[in-house]
């Protein structure tokens, strides 16, 4: 079983910065963030839509340029918004990265980003456009489906959109049989976020091949 860093353990460090990816890849076998598309046009690593959670201050990504973003704290911890770009020279090259599309119209650039990327990436979502965006343009890049609580098919809806990978709460992964039907289909199954070790093992013992957690857990 292998452990993802969820935002750079967010925590213990100011979520989706350098300075917590580069801490988390110490502790982790990979590292996940998040991507969206800021008013400048850029792809850069946050989590929420609004600025007020992440920054303090009012706003939205999509409205915001790159430049007005640069003078945002994280969490009040001087880290700032990194690009996508920035956050991908950072990352070891032995350490797998999750990236989580969080925005529609932004799977092309993705996978502009990724060239010459020597990581393992698996480009994860919760949007079944983006993610069939990235097979239709590069069947050879590993993709993740995230399984929302409404998703009543998520085996199949991963097989149809061709994807490696299908992620999930890990309650969902306990208290249902997606395990052993995306076993069964040879997906790759990710569960999150887990706080303790022994929900680690379980989960193991049940099939699952990643834990996400927002802190180092010994697994």
């Amino acid at each position: 079983m292998r452990l993802i860093a969820h935002r750079g353990f967010a925590a213990t460090a100011p979520e989706n910065t350098i300075a917590a990816v580069k801490s988390a890849a110490e502790h982790a076998d990979a590292v996940e963030f998040d991507v969206r598309r800021c008013g400048s046009g850029e792809l850069v690593v946050i989590h929420d839509e609004t600025l007020e959670r992440v920054t303090g201050s009012e706003g939205t990504v999509a409205d915001s340029s790159l430049e007005e973003l640069r003078t945002r704290s994280v969490l009040g911890s001087g880290e700032r918004i990194p690009t996508l770009e920035e956050m991908l020279a950072v990352v070891p090259t032995d350490t797998e990265i999750n990236l989580e599309m969080k925005d529609h119209d932004i799977a092309a650039d993705v996978l502009e980003a990724l060239e010459g990327v020597d990581n393992r990436v698996v480009v994860t979502s919760f949007l079944s456009p983006e993610l069939r965006t990235i097979t239709d343009l590069d069947r050879s890049q590993p993709t993740g489906l995230l399984v929302n609580r409404r998703l009543e098919t998520p085996v199949t809806t991963a097989v149809e959109l061709g994807c490696d990978v299908i992620g999930a709460n890990y309650w969902r992964c306990l208290g249902t049989r997606l395990v052993p039907r995306a076993k069964s289909v040879d997906l790759e199954i990710h569960a999150w976020s887990i706080e303790r070790r022994l929900t680690a093992i379980v989960l193991g013992l049940r099939g699952v091949d990643c834990v996400s957690a927002d802190r180092p857990i010994r697994i």
